[in-house]
């Protein structure tokens, strides 16, 4: 097992939540601005409005998570605070984070599939969503497998395999 302090593993991840908050809506800002920029198609004022909003709200509170790090750390959990924690539990935690996001989003694809004309509407989003939801589902269901699964390999490893 792992001996892990807490306060550098929380400012860690609240780095890392930061930098997404950053960086998840700047493809979509970009390419929409790229698109209006160079005449390529006409995106109403009121959804650049929104996505500028959503772009500069993210960035402003991404930000400000990175450069206060320190702080929320040292707030959040006390300096002496120890864990011990495996591998193959962090890797558990970790795949089960991951299918909450593939449900999540999943979720956003149904929202939007459904909030669309239905002569008009656009199968992908309903696909999309569906092949979210599952390998969510599969991912977070499975996680305690993965853990297991990773320590059978450290054991092949250390064993000489």
């Amino acid at each position: 097992m792992a001996r892990v302090q807490v306060t550098p593993l929380v400012t860690s991840i609240i780095a890392l939540l930061g930098l997404w908050m950053v960086f998840r809506h700047v493809p979509d800002f970009a390419v929409s601005l790229t698109m209006v920029l160079f005449g390529q198609e006409d995106i109403p004022a009121r959804v650049l409005t929104v996505q500028a909003v959503h772009f500069f709200s993210n960035t402003l509170i991404g930000l400000c998570l990175i450069l206060l790090r320190e702080k929320l750390g040292r707030w959040l959990v006390p300096q002496t605070a120890v864990v011990l924690v495996s591998a193959p539990a962090w890797l558990a935690v970790g795949t089960a984070l991951m299918g909450i996001y593939f449900v999540a989003m999943g979720a956003v694809s149904f929202g939007e599939s459904f909030a669309q004309p239905r002569p008009n509407s656009n199968p992908y989003l309903l696909w999309r969503g569906s092949a979210s939801v599952v390998m969510g589902v599969l991912l977070f269901v499975g996680s305690a497998g993965v853990g297991r699964l990773w320590a059978l390999l450290l054991g092949l490893r250390r064993a000489g395999w």
